[in-house]
């Protein structure tokens, strides 16, 4: 009689199979935002210059992150606009495919795996590649026309094409000082890996094939 063995402790839950095909996504922005991405796509000159990654469009797997980075958003927003109203923070949501599907059909068919991508499984003191990157980005500067300071976008340095599509990650707490946030990942895309997210939104608001709106592909939520 083989010995029992005793019950697992916060077991983990049984394999689903959809989960190698597709990742959750989330971003946290502003309604205004929110708006403009989808009238006319993800544009990378509204987004900051000195992040982890660089100039980017940035994601995270964690619904609670992304709802953080709304609210921060919601707050610059409201520091600028004293009087404005009419705004919100919001999250979005992307399920973005893994792999590209075969046979490929349409650009909904692409996957994370058609994109130049940089990742880091690391983050700790010693990560030289990691804080090499972030050091690196994070000195960008952005333009101040009250002292006429030009704009500084570092890239990644990739050859041939400066930057990397897609960037993934921890998230830096204090770059300074080396310091990573605990629980917490980034997704960035850059310059050509907007497609792949521009692609979900249209699907998702029936602007792309077959002119149905489809809500697995994209949809978005007030943070309340």
């Amino acid at each position: 009689m083989p010995p029992k063995r005793p019950p697992l402790l916060n077991a983990a839950p049984d394999w689903k199979p959809d989960l190698s095909e597709s990742v959750i996504l989330w971003h946290g922005c502003t309604m205004v935002a929110k708006n403009s991405i989808e009238a006319s796509g993800i544009d990378l000159t509204r987004c900051a210059v000195d992040t982890d990654f660089g100039r980017g469009f940035y994601t995270t797997t964690l619904k609670r992150q992304a709802r953080l980075w709304a609210w921060d958003q919601f707050y610059q927003w409201q520091a600028a606009h004293p009087s404005g109203t009419g705004n919100q923070p919001v999250v979005l949501q992307f399920r973005v495919r893994r792999y590209t599907r075969t046979p490929w059909g349409s650009e909904l068919d692409d996957g994370l795996d058609k994109l130049a991508s940089l990742g880091f499984v690391r983050g700790d003191y010693d990560s030289e590649d990691y804080w090499s990157l972030v050091q690196h980005c994070r000195q960008s500067t952005p333009a101040d026309p009250a002292t006429g300071t030009p704009e500084v976008v570092h890239d990644h340095k990739r050859p041939t094409a400066g930057w990397y599509e897609m960037v993934c990650g921890p998230v830096a707490a204090f770059w300074r000082q080396r310091v990573t946030m605990t629980g917490a990942d980034q997704f960035s895309f850059h310059t050509g890996g907007t497609d792949l997210l521009d692609a979900l939104v249209r699907a998702g608001k029936g602007k792309g094939r077959g002119g149905q709106g489809d809500s697995k592909y994209y949809r978005w939520s007030v943070v309340v």
